[in-house]
């Protein structure tokens, strides 16, 4: 029995020994060693097979057992029922008891809530005492590093149920409210990251702030800017053409509003294929560089609260000082842009080769006094802007270096890194995905799980043939010890048992991390982050920020867990799609009552490769 957490959702895992009969599935309970009052049995809302839970109200699981090997603890912050937040920096345990039918020799499980279901109670027994997992603390902080993870999954049943209540009135308006409960649940600890630096530099009379955004458009962010601007230094990149064929839409009000403001801002506008990828926040005192921002979430609303994302601040000044310089030779390329006039039109604008050629050196890898080691890239590092589809850019190839050392296991999230078309062919053009799949392939002991947010991005996806019907790209792929999904939702027609129809985005983007993980529960685990995309185009034709993390294992931990919440999540809604599409039996929506749910997951050992590797590790 192992449980793991990264601040924000804790992930357990266990394995049995023999089969026990009759077993109905788990009751899980969350202790807290030093507050035993606040010990609470984790909640489950899916009823059992002739029960009915139209309402969506959650009971515990003494009632409505896990019939799973593992589980997410998705309410360690976030509570059952509201979307107010529990504390950080607090120590738990897990306690992880079988379930069977009820048997008068044993105890019987104690129901603590009223009933809210439809249907006959299933009366249950407890087979044993359980077993407890190791206390394990609530916390986003490791060593000098600090992240943080968004809940901006729009497809749950929980949103769905919450956007019933007439005091909210749609997501997209609710996520751009800062006082929202809906905003604050979705976007999580991400909004407290993200403005750390503006606020730590506020009562600092020697303090500033260098920042390179993508995106500026939230409300409440960018009042953290203007409450700091005289401190500010910031270079702002172009948004993407609209439908009219204009640039900038999304920055150009709060773009002007800067200017009026006096702030010092670098516009630094692309307006063409090549864009300013970068979300990093640089904190100085004196001039000198102390610590930096960084991740996959832009500045936006959605970005907080209808994507998946991270955000991060890394207390280091030697990694803050390479910013510092990539922030510096970012201005002095800026030099050379043509300005657009208006700032709407298109230019032709590249990154010069002084700053390529800078880039592709790389930097050194930094060792922090904790021993993490941070190695960083900037983009773009090639000497052109056209993407040549035999050379491999020099972050990709470190990258792939590290991917290549997997024992065990490689987790990735992302939004697109490349097209499926894009390495098919006599001309490879690789990216993470592929990567990855080709590590697979060869070594058959190497699990690849992996989430996705495009469908041309999945390695079954094929291009549409015009004037013929083409069939659904599949939001999953699975070969072996391979799986990977795309995010998907329940719709009108796909809805199973008490599950209703939920959304999907708010926008384009749905999982926008760019993450990969190493052995993350094994010695010399690794992290990759950033605002890279992780594929070609990325290196080749943007600005951007690439980290690996190394030898610091709550932090590559903390990744790989907000891996297997977004892949988990994602996983069952992509399986009834495909089995939907296929016209296939799925499965009913509602609790076995008898055990053969355990029987099948038993199947192998009781030892899922998944779960062998978490309950070893």
């Amino acid at each position: 029995m192992k449980a793991f957490t990264n601040g924000e959702i804790s992930y357990l895992s266990w394995t049995l020994s023999k089969m026990i009969d009759a077993c109905l599935g788990f009751e899980i309970t969350r202790i807290y060693p030093d507050n035993p009052e606040n010990n609470t049995i984790l909640p489950a809302w899916v009823a059992f097979k002739g029960q009915s839970n139209k309402d969506w109200k959650p009971q515990n699981t003494s009632v409505w057992p896990i019939q799973k090997l593992s589980w997410k603890d998705l309410t360690l912050r976030k509570k059952r029922d509201k979307t107010e937040r529990r504390v950080n920096n607090t120590r738990v345990q897990y306690l992880v008891r079988p379930m069977v039918a009820f048997t008068p020799e044993l105890d019987e499980a104690k129901v603590i809530l009223p009933k809210t279901y439809k249907g006959e109670v299933v009366r249950l027994s407890y087979f044993d005492e359980g077993k407890k997992s190791d206390i394990i603390t609530i916390s986003i902080d490791h060593g000098d590093i600090r992240a943080t993870f968004t809940n901006g999954i729009l497809a749950s049943q929980y949103l769905t149920n919450a956007m019933k209540n007439p005091k909210f009135k749609s997501i997209k308006k609710d996520i751009k409210d800062a006082t929202n409960p809906i905003r604050k649940y979705l976007a999580g600890d991400v909004p407290e990251t993200l403005m750390m630096l503006l606020e730590r530099a506020k009562n600092k009379e020697n303090a500033s702030l260098k920042m390179a955004l993508y995106e500026l458009e939230d409300d409440q962010l960018m009042e953290a800017v203007m409450a700091v601007k005289e401190k500010v230094h910031l270079i702002l990149s172009n948004t993407s053409k609209d439908s009219a064929g204009k640039w900038d839409k999304e920055n150009s009000a709060n773009r002007e509003k800067l200017h009026k403001a006096g702030v010092d801002i670098t516009d630094r506008m692309f307006n063409n294929n090549s864009i300013g990828h970068n979300k990093f926040a640089l904190y100085l005192e004196d001039e000198k560089a102390k610590a930096v921002m960084t991740g996959s979430t832009n500045w936006t609303s959605n970005g907080l609260c209808a994507q998946s994302n991270n955000a991060l601040v890394i207390e280091s000044p030697e990694v803050a000082e390479m910013f510092n310089k990539y922030f510096e030779a970012l201005k002095a390329d800026n030099a050379n842009f043509i300005v657009p006039e208006p700032t709407s039109v298109a230019t032709q604008n590249v990154q010069g080769v002084a700053l390529r050629s800078t880039n592709a050196k790389g930097n050194d890898t930094i060792t922090t006094k904790d021993g993490t080691k941070i190695s960083v890239w900037f983009s773009p590092n090639t000497p052109h802007v056209s993407v040549n589809k035999k050379i491999v850019p020099p972050d990709l190839s470190f990258v792939y270096s590290i991917m290549r050392k997997a024992e065990h296991a490689i987790f990735f999230a992302v939004f697109l890194p490349g097209r499926a078309n894009d390495w098919t062919g006599s001309e490879i053009m690789t990216n993470v995905i592929t990567e990855a799949i080709s590590l697979g392939e060869k070594d058959h002991s190497l699990m690849v799980y992996g989430a996705i947010s495009d469908p041309t991005a999945m390695p079954n996806y094929l291009n549409p043939v015009k004037g013929k019907k083409n069939p659904p790209t599949p939001y999953t792929y699975d070969n072996e010890k391979l799986h990977i999904i795309r995010a998907a939702n329940l719709k009108d027609d796909d809805l199973i048992g008490d599950f209703q129809k939920e959304l999907l985005s708010a926008g384009h983007a749905i999982i926008h991390d760019k993450i990969v993980v190493v052995d993350p529960f094994s010695e010399g685990g690794a992290v990759v982050f950033g605002s890279h995309n992780a594929g070609f185009k990325a290196s080749y034709g943007n600005d951007e920020n690439l980290i690996v993390v190394q030898n610091n294992p709550g932090l590559v931990q903390a990744f790989a867990l907000h891996v297997l919440d977004i892949f988990e999540h994602y996983r069952f809604r992509a399986v009834q799609a495909d089995l939907e599409a296929a016209k296939k039996k799925r499965w009913d929506g509602f609790l076995s009552k008898d055990d053969q749910w355990l029987s099948k997951a038993m199947a192998s050992g009781g030892k899922g490769d998944l779960a062998e590797y978490l309950t070893n590790s």
